[in-house]
């Protein structure tokens, strides 16, 4: 009987025994899988932390190639930018002395018209010698009214009124029209030199004697 029951209190004590030895095996085999897969997270982490340190340094990179690139760029422009400046300056140069040579032929063009007016009124032209024999020859070819001989005589005197007439009228009519012309070309010189203030002297010294011109000569044309 106490031989019995110390077996079975041997076999127990075994049992317990291998019962913890077991949990404490299963426990350590247990810790040992959670550190592997720790080991594998901390791993998978540091690579993808070292793929990211690489893709960043190429980014460093790049950005760095691109403010260089951008740095050239804006100095290639900053000298485009200076040549067109100065092509702009020189081409508003040329446009302005285009514009007052221009100026300079209008009012040169404008002078000499003013010119010739001004001597074909001084100078009227005389009545040709087809216009002084169309009444002789008009009085001739009337049939005489007798045998007077002073007829053809007061035929031609009245021939030599009538074309003496409109010799005077066509005078006055062009000493009219050369006065208005004056008058006109005198209000435009003024006003081209007033615009023109900034052109050169020239132009201001040509419009002045233009309209001191025609200011002179208006009275003499009156008369």
């Amino acid at each position: 009987m106490t031989v019995t029951a110390s077996a079975t209190s041997a076999l127990d004590g075994r049992r317990a025994k291998t019962e913890a030895a077991t949990t404490a095996a299963e426990k350590a085999k247990a810790g040992v899988t959670e550190l592997d897969n720790r080991l594998k997270t901390n791993a998978t982490l540091v690579q993808e932390q070292t793929q990211a340190l690489r893709n960043a340094e190429a980014e460093v990179s790049r950005l760095k190639r691109s403010l260089k690139t951008a740095a050239k760029e804006r100095e290639r422009l900053t000298r485009d930018r200076k040549r067109a400046v100065v092509r702009a300056e020189k081409a508003a140069t040329k446009a302005q002395l285009a514009e007052q040579k221009y100026d300079k032929s209008v009012l040169a063009e404008m002078v000499r018209r003013e010119k010739e007016r001004d001597r074909a009124a001084a100078h009227p032209a005389a009545p040709t010698a087809s216009e002084q024999s169309a009444p002789e020859q008009t009085a001739s070819k009337k049939p005489a009214a007798g045998p007077a001989p002073e007829k053809p005589a007061a035929g031609t005197a009245t021939a030599t009124r009538t074309a003496a007439r409109r010799t005077a009228a066509q005078a006055d009519t062009a000493a009219s029209t050369s006065t208005a012309a004056r008058k006109t070309a005198a209000k435009t010189a003024a006003k081209a030199a007033a615009e023109q203030a900034g052109s050169t002297t020239a132009t201001r010294t040509a419009a002045r004697k233009t309209a001191a011109k025609a200011a002179a000569r208006t009275p003499r044309a009156g008369r």
